[in-house]
């Protein structure tokens, strides 16, 4: 079997880091590299892996014609960059398997991409959105990251040390729902069970520590990896009950535990305490896993299998996808550049030129409102995230051309005003847009404005409530809440600046009704604290642990109002219930620093609470 094998960047970091273990079966064919790959040779085992690289853009012709005299490939395997370099790719000659870049992003911005090929690998979102595309989805099915290594021991169940465990990074963007959900878990462990988070671990550490672990917990809507990992470690698997993906591939029940928020806890409790049930799902779950791929490699190749059986009209595809304009060849050949973006990588090197003229294409062709739409939306997020502000001004006046009630041009333009400190025609802006929003919402839920802006703390919880669309059946109503929320949070920075205190302290109040941000909520407090207003603090801090109990700063600002309207023991309380939930979040020097910081705040608190509250300003002040 020959395999044309994409590969992004070196082929240390792609392929040897990560899991050679499972490229054996792989390189036993006749493999060719193709890619932006900058080594000039690569052996496994002794046998020569020939590389084809890519500099620039090219075409598939060009790419087919330097390929060894007579050598043609079954199959060519391609992952989302690729069309960053070959836009014509749609017009291989021979069967072509696209193998996500970022597959929850992919879900995301012009998803429509994935009719250039003829299979997609997916595992992240429910594969009923690709009902409307024409492409063949491979069966569901996944790969561990990494092995856990013959040096490792397995220990029985029930005389494993940690009771649960979650190895993952805790922010508040994307995963804030994640790392709220632990937190509230570690704060409600009445049972005093030993519930380990970590992160920033190494591979080996992470088997290591699954190993010594009953129970991972897993929050996602996709088909994890950390299903792969406790199974491999006999760990009994927690998951999400809305993760569709998860229920097509394990069983709920049988292979995994499903859970909702409101019963983990008590779930947890019962299998640590029936380790017979545990057991059970753990056994079925490690009798599945021994029939799954060893790594990516391996994953590569059985996809390649399937694909190779499969009856595939390779000429209808081609003839499809010929008969699109050339804008909107173009808008859908732009979209993956910004990949770069997301992971600060230079595929190509000159990628924000070559994005600049694809997307100049599909604008240009544009010939009605529909059509313009979603390419100038798209050129307008992208030029004002790499601060092009004068191009995006041009195309911020095109859109409002084509959709004049579409908020987000509004705040947008305000956020330039803004950087030019014209700070009254900032707030002209902020305003208008606070009237698109609630005047025409339909037009946010309807054309989502993409990409994360990674100035703003919470934009992940915008686009992650976007990607989760299939699986909560909402109307993208947060998008609203974030325009509102985001244009009157800017409104108060600039009313701070007119040395407008009040007018701020309203804004930022509206802007923390939408969506209690810690941003918005650190900002605010202060104002309240000079004017004395302890009620309102202890109001927006109340907003703010419930949607974010873990940021510190908005807990010791809960207790500082507590303090300051004389409920000592209500801000104790608070105290223990927050150093309770950080002592889980094992490995982070930050969190055992707080820890110590509020037993401090609570004895100086308990001898004189108006002391109190001034340390707790000053170690604000600090953090």
């Amino acid at each position: 079997m020959k395999i044309l094998l994409f590969n992004l960047g070196s082929v240390f970091e792609r392929i040897v880091s990560w899991d050679t273990e499972g490229y054996k079966t792989l390189f036993e064919h006749d493999v060719i590299l193709w890619g932006p790959i900058p080594d000039s040779q690569f052996s496994f085992n002794g046998k020569v892996i020939p590389i084809l690289n890519l500099e620039g853009p090219s075409s598939i012709g060009e790419v087919f014609a330097r390929l060894p005299e007579g050598w043609v490939p079954d199959v060519v395997t391609c992952d989302t960059s690729v069309l960053n370099y070959i836009t014509d790719i749609y017009l291989c000659p021979v069967r072509t398997i696209l193998f996500t870049r970022d597959a929850w992003a992919d879900t995301i911005y012009n998803r429509n991409l994935v009719e250039f090929f003829d299979f997609v690998c997916h595992s992240v979102i429910d594969l009923a959105v690709y009902n409307n595309y024409k492409i063949n989805i491979l069966p569901l099915a996944g790969f561990p990251v990494s092995l856990p290594g013959p040096d490792l021991r397995e220990t029985e169940f029930s005389k494993r040390e940690i009771d649960v465990i979650c190895i993952a990074n805790f922010y508040e963007g994307f995963y804030h729902e994640r790392y709220r959900i632990l937190y509230n878990l570690a704060e409600s462990n009445k049972d005093n069970l030993k519930i380990h988070y970590y992160s920033g671990l190494t591979r080996k550490e992470i088997h290591a520590y699954y190993r010594k672990s009953k129970i991972v917990i897993d929050w996602a809507h996709t088909l994890s990896n950390r299903s792969y990992e406790a199974a491999l470690n006999g760990c009994l698997l927690f998951s999400h009950r809305d993760n569709n993906v998860m229920k097509t591939f394990w069983m709920p029940g049988k292979e995994y535990v499903p859970y909702v928020e409101n019963d983990l806890y008590d779930q947890l409790v019962y299998y640590i305490n029936h380790p017979d049930k545990a057991r059970e799902i753990i056994a079925r779950a490690a009798e599945k896993i021994r029939t799954l791929p060893v790594g990516f490699g391996q994953y590569i190749l059985e996809n390649v299998k399937q694909a190779i059986i499969a009856d595939v009209d390779i000429t209808e595809r081609t003839e499809r996808i010929r008969k699109l304009s050339p804008g909107e060849l173009a808008y859908r050949t732009a979209t993956p550049l910004m990949y770069n973006y997301r992971y600060n990588t230079e595929y190509p090197l000159y990628w924000k030129e070559i994005y600049f003229e694809r997307i100049e294409k599909a604008i240009v062709a544009i010939t009605d409102w529909k059509s313009g739409v979603q390419p100038l939306i798209e050129a307008v997020r992208v030029s004002f995230l790499l601060g092009k502000f004068e191009i995006c001004s041009g195309y911020l006046e095109k859109l409002r051309g084509i959709v004049p009630d579409y908020g987000w041009i509004y705040y947008l333009q305000g956020r330039i005003y803004y950087n030019e400190k014209e700070y009254t025609r900032a707030l002209d802006s902020l305003a208008k847009a606070i009237d698109c929003a609630t005047g025409f919402p339909g037009l946010l839920q309807n054309y989502v404005l993409p990409f994360v802006d990674k100035d703003l703390s919470c934009d992940g919880r915008r686009i992650a409530n976007y990607l989760w669309q299939s699986v909560y059946n909402h109307g993208n109503e947060y998008q609203v809440k974030a325009l509102l929320h985001y244009s009157h949070d800017l409104s108060g920075d600039i009313l701070i600046r007119k040395n407008l205190p009040n007018e701020a302290k309203a804004a930022y109040f509206k802007a923390i009704s939408f969506i209690p941000s810690p941003e918005s909520i650190i900002k605010a407090a202060p104002l309240f604290v000079q004017s004395m207003e302890f009620d309102k603090i202890l109001e927006i801090t109340e907003n703010g642990t419930q949607d974010s109990p873990y940021n510190t700063i908005i807990v010791f600002y809960k207790v500082f109002s507590l303090l300051s309207l004389n409920k000592v023991s209500q801000a104790i309380s608070v105290l223990k219930r927050h150093r309770k939930a950080l002592s889980c979040f094992k490995g982070i020097r930050r969190m055992r620093i707080i820890q110590c910081l509020t037993i401090l705040i609570s004895v100086v608190s308990l001898i004189n609470g108006k002391l109190g509250s001034k340390f707790i300003l000053k170690i604000i002040g600090v953090l």
